[in-house]
């Protein structure tokens, strides 16, 4: 077995290699490089050694190979975490391990390949992209106003489970833990997509935010007797709603500064 790729090597192992790596760098460059250099995941701004691999025309095999070899001075600089991807090759599809890379570590990376004029303007893109990476994480956890924002969404908590009480004891109804739950899930699904609980911790200040107004529409809508799945409707659009408005006044606020 290959120990870079998982895949067996034949007699003919270097030439389909080289054939591999070509495939890898085709795919990429037609479904990667139309996607940001750097991601932010959660307060974090992550790029991975796929994209380093191609910024520096270097093929991912050697980027990862580099990485194993240097393993050491790479957890110095942070942990580095791996994920499996598919992709397509000539032979069908396979799965590759890519490293998920801090800007420590893809500079450290980018140290490890010859300083050519591809790599130095890959260098100054991805410095800019991790700038404006951590640009928008700290717009989006900015404290303030980020402390005022938690107090306002866990205020509306209690009024939304008072709501809730109130429409089932009119039913006639005992209302118990796991309704307490249900009602927060749901509110926490509209928001991150999950129905399940959060931490707080988690979630970017427009989200905090957005977290906030569908608590309080929630209550209103138990206490108009909308049934569960009406009121699911209802803030799924009520929030895709809040979340456009939102782009537009940051399209708007782009172009003003722009």
């Amino acid at each position: 077995m290959d120990p870079a790729n998982g895949s067996a090597r034949t007699r003919d192992g270097p030439g389909r290699a080289r054939e591999q790596n070509r495939n890898e760098r085709r795919n990429y460059t037609s479904g990667g490089l139309a996607a940001p250099l750097v991601e932010t995941r959660g307060q974090s701004a992550l790029t991975t050694s796929l994209i380093v691999a191609e910024g520096c025309g270097a093929t991912h095999k050697r980027a990862v190979a580099l990485i194993r070899q240097y393993q050491d001075q790479f957890a110095r600089l942070g942990r580095v975490d791996f994920e499996r991807h598919p992709f397509q090759t000539q032979g069908g599809a396979q799965e590759r391990e890519i490293a998920l890379l801090n800007e420590d570590h893809a500079t450290f990376l980018i140290t490890l390949f010859r300083n050519t004029p591809v790599v130095v303007e890959f260098k100054v893109r991805l410095v800019l992209a991790f700038r404006r990476a951590l640009n928008e994480i700290a717009r989006l956890y900015a404290n303030p106003p980020r402390s005022d924002l938690i107090a306002s969404k866990r205020a509306a908590h209690n009024p939304m489970m008072d709501a809730l009480i109130e429409v089932r004891d009119e039913a006639g109804k005992i209302t118990g833990a796991q309704h307490f739950q249900c009602e927060n899930k749901l509110c926490n699904f509209i928001v991150t997509g999950q129905f399940k609980a959060i931490d707080e911790k988690t979630l970017n200040n427009e989200q905090v935010q957005i977290l906030r107004l569908v608590r309080e529409r929630n209550a209103a809508l138990l206490v108009a007797g909308l049934d569960y799945e009406s009121r699911k409707r209802r803030l799924v659009s009520f929030a895709t709603r809040l979340r456009a408005k939102r782009a537009r006044l940051m399209e708007s606020d782009t172009h003003s500064y722009g």
